[in-house]
This record gives C-alpha cells, sequence and structure tokens, in this order.
C-alpha cells in the first residue's frame, strides 16, 4: 500500500493547495474588484486598493499559456482587460481542475512552448451535451480571448471518446466495467529516485480515483494544438492550475469499448 499512500498525499496535498486558494479568490473563481471583497483604503491622498489584485498577475503571464490561464482565472479585472469585445468571459476558477486529452506524449511539450499563437479552452457541459469553446490568440505579445462559439458534442471528430468519458466520470458501475484490472500504476518514488511500477486492485483505484477531483459535471479541456487522430488509444492529462497535481490516464479501444489500461 505504499505506492497509494505516496499518491495519496500528493492528491491530498494538490486538493489542500486549491481549497486555500478558492477561500483566497473565492468559490466562483472571480476577483475581488466588484466592490464587496475588495481591500479599500481611506485616508487623505490614498485611492483604494485592491490588494489582492495587485498581487495575483505574474510578469511572466504572457510566456507560457497555463500561466496566463491560471491569471485569467484568478482575477476578474485581468479578465476583462483579456476579453476582446463582447466575447463572454471564460467563468472558470482557480480550484478547478483542467484536462488535456493527447495521444503522443510529445505533445505534452505543447503546455510549455513559448512560441503557441493560438490555444481553445473547451468547457465541456455533460447535462447540455454542449462544448463551449473559448478561442484564446495572441496580439502583440499578449494572450487575448478572442471568440466564443459552441458545438454539439456529437459533431466532433473524437465524439465516442467524449461519450465515454461522460459515461466514465459519472457512472461508477460503468466505470468499473472499463477497467483492465489489475490497473498499472506508475509514479516517482523520491525514496527509490525513479519511477516505480506497480499494480492497483479495484479498492485502491477507487480510494485513489475519490480522491480526485469531480470531472461528472463540468470538464475543462486545454486544446493547445494537438493532433487527435487515433482511433483506438486516448491519454487524458489531468492536472490543477494551482499546483503541481498531475495524474495522466492512458486508456485503449479494443472489443469494441474504450477501457483504463494504466494510470501513472
Amino acid at each position: 500500500m505504499k505506492h497509494l499512500w505516496f499518491i495519496f498525499s500528493v492528491v491530498c496535498g494538490g486538493m489542500c493547495c486549491m481549497s486555500l486558494l478558492s477561500c483566497r479568490f473565492g468559490q466562483d473563481g472571480k476577483g475581488d474588484d466588484d466592490g464587496h471583497d475588495s481591500v479599500e483604503v481611506v485616508a487623505p491622498g490614498l485611492e483604494e486598493l485592491d490588494l489582492f489584485e495587485e498581487a495575483v498577475i505574474p510578469k511572466t503571464a504572457d510566456e507560457v499559456f497555463d500561466d496566463f490561464l491560471f491569471s485569467y482565472v484568478s482575477s476578474a479585472s485581468f479578465a476583462k482587460q483579456r476579453t476582446v469585445g463582447s466575447v463572454g468571459e471564460l467563468t472558470m476558477g482557480v480550484d478547478d481542475a483542467a484536462v488535456m486529452i493527447y495521444e503522443r506524449d510529445n505533445d505534452l511539450a505543447l503546455q510549455k512552448d513559448t512560441s503557441l499563437q493560438q490555444v481553445t479552452v473547451e468547457r465541456i457541459d455533460w447535462d447540455e451535451n454542449i462544448i463551449h469553446n473559448f478561442r484564446f490568440g495572441k496580439k502583440l505579445g499578449q494572450w487575448f480571448l478572442t471568440a466564443e462559439e459552441d458545438d454539439e458534442i456529437s459533431e466532433i471528430p473524437n465524439a465516442s471518446f467524449l461519450v465515454f468519458l461522460r459515461d466514465f466520470v459519472g457512472d461508477s458501475l460503468y466505470r468499473h466495467e472499463s477497467l483492465q484490472l489489475p490497473l498499472r500504476f506508475s509514479f516517482y518514488s523520491e525514496e527509490d529516485e525513479g519511477m516505480v511500477e506497480t499494480e492497483l486492485s479495484y479498492e485502491e483505484w477507487t480510494e485513489l480515483y475519490n480522491d480526485l477531483p469531480r470531472l461528472d459535471d463540468v470538464m475543462y479541456n486545454v486544446d493547445y494544438g494537438q493532433s487527435l487522430f487515433s482511433t483506438n488509444r486516448k491519454s487524458l492529462l489531468l492536472k490543477g492550475l494551482s499546483n503541481g497535481l498531475s495524474m495522466k490516464f492512458h486508456f485503449g479501444f479494443s472489443d469494441g469499448r474504450w477501457m483504463l489500461m494504466e494510470v501513472e
């Protein structure tokens, strides 16, 4: 059980960070410039100060998109400045987890690619069967939300996998039936100074899964431009915006259905 306790500590640490940031910025992901929560200093010669807003925007926010996204969802005033025209703002909170659906490990490098000019954040609403696409683009070296449009899940190329994910995250029985048991599990061990490979029983997997951020209502998928062509393999990276929480789920398609093959 050593491997399971290790990953529990990682998950719990990440969730604590998310909870603290939730208290810091508010549950709805908005900043403190709405007139209710901001800190006001009333004194001769001093203007109103919003101390939280001053601290949230790093100088590197426009270099890596993930840094910009964290700043965007942390500060309502920053989000307003970086939203073009009448485009609706992305209402995502700092305590929300994001995912990246990919097929090749090389595509993971896109998360740190400073040359990207276009990124789409997909807000997948399972109940409405709708994907709300928020299109971000760079102008003069700065990221802006430039467009918003909707797609039905059934109309996109990877519809079958998204339908599978909807049932996988929302139905515990379906999730059980979609596991290749015993489930392969890999993680980095500081004690061993490297990756350790082991297997999880169904009970261990269930404990692990129940401590992860919930994705069964809404899922935020970040499309950095990775290619998705395979019909028999998909991977999903689960990551926290505000901490080092990161887990990979590797799926395979065989005998007419998707199955979870490995977690790392």
